[in-house]
């Protein structure tokens, strides 16, 4: 079987968790099963203006070429919109391939993305062009808000038309999706992308943040959180893995209020990262927008290392019913304090939490993501024949 996937950048531009999904997928059906072929279309970082972010002509035509020089049984479509436009779906189904879309974050539910709106409430519906153009996070000005949202809604109404079922990795998100589609689709929840190591430190040597520096991940909370945990805990350190457009913000914020065990890294290789989760004693997932899933947490809980997240990541329900991790209100800084110190004083808790850590990884393997992958592929192909 072969599959065509779509993603807006290609395999040598990793710039977030769905080109490293992408990568380990595409090398696991490589190394473990020759009856399924992966092709990655995607498109370097390139510059676009509003009429290439409406409908790219160029791009869609190279898609249409690689359809036809290919000719995949099925179509993937991940994190598209800019550069890649959906407007290849026509052809594709005047070819009668089957298209599954990944929806993995709430572009497609709110372009604005965050799910909040103005008073820093979780959205739970949206039908209104005027409330999201007005009054959803985050805000830049009216022109570029509005010019966004007809996009987002151009693009919807093509990918509506033409998809034959949807997949997300969280609940919240599937029951989203079904509503505003209408089509068939389910919950596929991601896979361990880190290689498990069970020889790490147990105690660790410091509190961890990995993700991107941008105001939505919830770091200048956590900073916040840290400044005062220190007076009570005076030997912690903390260390941030990542790099972003708010990493000049938070430093200042460091040095201003004299925090001299917070250690800025800054990127890290995947090599590196392990190390780093392998020596740390647990993670904080502070985000301060509605992430469909959570990767990081993952990545934390497969070196055997408990996490604290907030309860805008989708993956909050799996931490708590399999008790591996706390949870606290998004932007609740004496909340997060209070979840901190209870890691860091209760050493039963946090045994307690990284026990039932093994049980939980084994239904996250990517041996049975790849299997339940498949089996919609060859329930699609199938139906058409």
């Amino acid at each position: 079987m072969k599959i065509l996937i779509i993603n807006n950048f290609n395999s040598e531009n990793r710039v977030g968790g769905v080109e490293h999904y992408l990568h380990e997928l595409i090398q696991y059906a490589e190394k473990n099963n020759s009856n399924y072929i992966f092709k990655w279309f995607g498109k370097d970082k390139i510059k676009t203006n509003w009429v290439e972010k409406f409908y790219h002509k160029t791009i869609t035509h190279e898609i249409i070429q690689e359809i036809e020089s290919f000719q995949p049984d099925v179509i993937h479509c991940f994190s598209i919109g800019a550069p890649i436009t959906p407007h290849f779906m026509e052809f594709a189904k005047s070819k009668e391939i089957p298209i599954v879309f990944s929806f993995r974050d709430y572009y497609y539910i709110c372009p604005k993305n965050y799910m909040l709106n103005d008073k820093n409430e979780v959205l739970h519906k949206h039908e209104s062009a005027l409330e999201c153009i007005f009054h959803h996070q985050p805000k830049r000005n009216i022109l570029f808000d509005t010019l966004l949202y007809l996009k987002q809604s151009h693009h919807k109404s093509i990918i509506k038309k033409h998809i034959d079922y949807f997949l997300t990795p969280s609940e919240n998100l599937t029951q989203f999706i079904s509503k505003h589609f209408k089509k068939e689709g389910k919950t596929l929840a991601n896979p361990i992308l880190i290689e498990q190591n069970q020889n790490s430190n147990s105690e660790g040597n410091y509190i961890l943040f990995v993700g991107r520096l941008v105001p939505e991940k919830g770091i200048l909370t956590l900073l916040k959180a840290f400044q005062n945990i220190s007076k009570q805990f005076p030997e912690e350190q903390l260390w941030i893995v990542g790099d972003g457009n708010q990493r000049e913000e938070l430093q200042d914020f460091t040095e201003n209020n004299k925090l001299q065990n917070v250690t800025f890294l800054g990127n890290k290789s995947r090599e590196e990262l392990q190390e780093i989760y392998a020596n740390s004693k647990f993670s904080v997932v502070p985000s301060e927008y509605l992430e469909a899933y959570g990767n990081v947490i993952l990545e934390s809980l497969a070196f055997g290392k408990t996490v604290i997240t907030s309860d805008l990541v989708g993956i909050k329900n799996e931490i708590k019913q399999n008790n591996v991790g706390l949870t606290y209100s998004f932007k609740n800084q004496k909340a997060l304090e209070e979840k901190m110190v209870e890691l860091l004083s209760n050493p039963g808790l946090k045994s307690e939490l990284e026990n039932n850590i093994p049980k939980y990884l084994a239904t996250k393997t990517f041996a049975k993501h790849f299997s339940d992958l498949v089996y919609v592929y060859e329930n699609l192909l199938s139906r058409n024949r």
